[in-house]
């Protein structure tokens, strides 16, 4: 569960304004079940970092390197693109394999639709979208058109996608759909279902704030372990 919201309080961490390249601090309120907590995004033209509960996780935009902190432990791993296409493929072979093409519905096709409705998000005027993939997963969403995510935006959401095992797959063929959407979207719950449960995550940017953001920002915190990439154990 930790690591899916991650995934998705990392939504907003690599948006930014089309006409100009403004550092920006979102602010989220994320809902499961009756549990609440608050992430913070921080983005640059060249870093991303996402920060909630105990991990924080950071992307170096130019090379697609993910940094993922535990800050509990205060450990963090690290993995480079190459290494995410190699666990990409892996997933791959086991799901052919396996019946969990069948449990993820990861055959169905994305269908996504723009609804009615407008509202106002965080300051920001925002159009309302629907998008499934089959009955695994639903994404309702509040989209921001004076947000443009920029184009390395989805392989940014790709990458910390990794961290949700077989599931990233269905997040994966989101990420394409959402290419299609005009604006970011501010506002998103997001349902996953399987034959045996059903789990949803809301989250809601409360505050969106521009201004500088210290390099010191997107480093290491001193006295971090490196440790070895859960990605690598699964080899």
């Amino acid at each position: 569960m930790r690591s899916i919201s991650n995934v998705l309080a990392a939504a907003a961490i690599l948006v930014t304004v089309e006409a100009r390249a403004e550092d920006l601090t979102i602010v989220s309120k994320v809902s499961y079940g009756k549990s609440e907590s608050i992430s913070t995004h921080s983005l640059t033209s060249e870093w991303s970092r996402s920060t909630s509960r105990d991990a924080t996780s950071i992307v170096h935009l130019p090379d697609g390197r993910l940094t993922f902190l535990d800050d509990r432990r205060q450990e963090y791993w690290e993995v480079t693109p190459e290494e995410l296409e190699d666990y990409w493929d892996r997933v791959a072979r086991q799901l052919r394999t396996s019946r969990g093409g069948d449990m993820w519905d990861l055959r169905a096709e994305p269908k996504l639709e723009k609804l009615s409705g407008k509202q106002k998000i965080a300051g920001y005027d925002c159009e309302h979208w629907s998008l499934e993939i089959g009955d695994a997963l639903e994404l309702d969403f509040w989209a921001a058109p004076a947000l443009t995510p920029p184009s390395r935006y989805f392989d940014g959401r790709r990458i910390l996608a990794v961290t949700t095992g077989p599931m990233g797959v269905l997040f994966d063929k989101a990420f394409e759909e959402l290419k299609k959407v005009k604006g970011y979207p501010l506002s998103m719950a997001t349902i996953i279902r399987t034959p045996m449960s059903r789990m949803e995550v809301d989250e809601e940017a409360t505050e969106v704030k521009k201004g500088a953001i210290p390099a010191s920002t997107f480093q290491v915190p001193a006295g971090y372990k490196k440790v070895k990439s859960p990605l690598e154990e699964k080899r």
